[in-house]
């Protein structure tokens, strides 16, 4: 039976964590069950669930036990059949290295009642999800996302976990050969592709998860390894069947092959070391990547076609706050659109130690001739952290 009340649409902040099950919905789904109600077949329940925005889904588990019950893997492969995901930003924010691991957060959108076309941001942490490890590597694969290594207090780990994206829970992964920190990671063909954050002496070096056999494996070379190589590295990316390697000094590019990849140097890789960022995503096959010094003109962000091999500025981009510190932000691919994330960069006696983490929202723009444009659709205050806690890890999307 299903029961149909009104109730708010942003309790727990669209997080469908196992806060769900505690006694304080317990106690409001009983109230709301004490409503007149009638029957809706699962069946049909379902597909009208998918038509839901997944922040509502919180408070559709309120109102019956039926609707909990819904809310299932089922509904999410249903979802994804009928075309109706949708992405979601993820992001770790927390102190300084040496102490705990930043914790996950996920971004809030809810439009406003009165004004249409605009939305209220915020990010809100996710309890039920343990603090990240400090540089582990992170790759996405469908509604899972995959932690690899990085450093828990001072010792590195070789330790994996899976998030599962849709209920916020995760599990442990058989562990790698080798333990990592800021290492490089890509998906090809069913199998994660590791790459450093380790001894360059170390026999695995490289190696492979297969997602099939659930198994870790060595990775050969064609071509060795080139001379002064990073141990770690500061980011990476994947564009064009290729992992693309953000190291110390160069830039490096993974190849994957049937007997084994091969690992070369990217030209230039020196002037691309230099305006390429740890801030960066891909937007269909660019590399779009926070500029701090405002080279190749003023833009703040700056565009590599892989293809071309060719850099550009990001135009257009009129009401960037000027405040943010584009060296630490992190930035996103959110459906298209790019997303940053970054601290304010002027320090306010009035906060009383607090520091601001600002969201800026650009939408992308081709014109004719193939020039790329960005629009700021929105600029906002999404979190307010001790100045301790003020760094971002991470930013990501998952959609689901």
């Amino acid at each position: 039976m299903v029961v149909i009340t009104e109730t708010s649409d942003d309790f727990n902040g669209g997080d469908p964590g196992p806060n769900k099950n505690s006694r304080q919905l317990q106690n409001k789904r009983k109230k709301v069950e004490e409503n007149t109600s009638f029957h809706i077949p699962d069946g049909i329940a379902e597909k009208i669930f998918t038509l839901v925005r997944r922040r509502g889904y919180p408070v559709l588990s309120l109102v019956s036990k039926t609707f909990d019950r819904i809310i299932t893997p089922r509904l999410y492969d249903l979802r994804l059949r009928l075309g109706s995901i949708e992405p979601v930003l993820y992001a770790c924010v927390g102190s300084t290295p040496l102490l705990r691991g930043p914790k996950w957060c996920i971004l809030i959108r809810k439009p406003y009642e009165n004004l249409p076309n605009t939305v209220s941001l915020r990010l809100r942490e996710i309890p039920s999800l343990p603090p990240m490890p400090w540089g582990s590597a992170v790759v996405t694969i469908g509604h899972e996302m995959y932690v690899i290594g990085g450093c828990v207090g001072l010792k590195c780990t070789n330790i994996v976990f899976v998030i599962d994206c849709r209920f916020h829970t995760y599990r442990i992964l058989l562990g790698m050969r080798v333990a990592r920190y800021r290492a490089a990671a890509g998906v090809f063909d069913g199998k994660i592709y590791v790459a450093g954050g380790c001894d360059m002496r170390a026999i695995d070096w490289m190696e492979t998860y297969d997602l099939k056999g659930k198994f870790w494996m060595g990775s050969r070379w064609t071509n060795g390894i080139p001379p002064n190589v990073s141990s770690t590295f500061v980011t990476c990316v994947v564009m064009e069947k290729k992992i693309y390697i953000l190291g110390e000094r160069m830039c490096y590019t993974y190849t994957p092959g049937g007997q084994g990849g091969s690992l070369d140097y990217l030209m230039p890789g020196e002037f691309m070391s230099f305006l390429w960022q740890e801030s960066s995503c891909v937007i269909d096959g660019l590399l779009f990547s926070t500029n701090p010094q405002c080279g190749l003109g003023v833009s703040p962000i700056i565009i590599f076609d892989p293809k071309q091999k060719t850099l550009r500025p990001l135009t257009g981009l009129q009401g960037f706050p000027a405040n943010i510190l584009l060296h630490s932000s992190k930035m996103a691919n959110f459906g298209g659109k790019l997303v940053i994330l970054g601290t304010d960069e002027y320090w306010n006696f009035s906060n009383k130690g607090k520091r601001e983490i600002w969201c800026v929202e650009i939408a992308l723009e081709r014109r004719h001739g193939g020039e790329i444009s960005g629009k700021v659709e929105s600029v906002a205050v999404v979190l307010t952290v001790p100045e301790s806690s003020a760094y971002i890890d991470l930013c990501g999307t998952v959609t689901i």
